[in-house]
């Protein structure tokens, strides 16, 4: 029998790892699309915990700790929906529906509340950027994450 432990810390890794990726990747073609160096998309990451002035000129170095940042995070929203997937087994039984909804609610917290807190501050919004990146949340967060951790549970339908 396997220990659910083990099994419990490989859904939590895989879920970070898979989403950790598709997100970063998916913020890469954005910035790609839109002419931005990936150094300077991954120090935009960074400009929320050090500040503006201290992120552009930190050169790779800054654009590593944007990265380990984004990875920290990741790291936090499958902690959240591992918990409380177990404090709901609903969750685990219906990984779709659950991902579906953790997507958004991730982009709710990042967007409307970390961000504007951060040295980042408050973004403008318009329906169409709103609208990708939820869309992005669902897909290459909510879904992945639901759908691994799912897995590992061993209560789904």
């Amino acid at each position: 029998m396997p220990d659910p432990g083990k099994t419990n810390l490989r859904a939590i890794l895989w879920a970070w790892l898979v989403a950790g990726c598709l997100d970063i990747s998916s913020a890469f073609a954005i910035y790609l699309s839109k002419g931005i160096a990936l150094t300077r998309g991954l120090q935009g990451i960074a400009i929320g915990l050090i500040g503006r002035e201290a992120a552009l000129k930190g050169g790779t170095a800054t654009a590593a700790l944007g990265l380990g940042l984004h990875f920290f995070i990741m790291l936090g929203v499958v902690l959240v929906f591992f918990a409380a997937s177990r404090y709901l087994p609903v969750m685990a039984r219906h990984p779709v529906i659950s991902g579906i909804i953790y997507g958004p609610i991730v982009y709710l917290i990042m967007y409307w509340v970390v961000v504007p807190l951060s040295h980042i501050g408050p973004r403008p919004h318009s329906f169409a950027n709103d609208g990708l990146a939820v869309a992005i949340h669902i897909c290459l967060i909510g879904l992945p994450i639901a759908l691994i951790v799912s897995r590992s549970s061993g209560i789904q339908d």
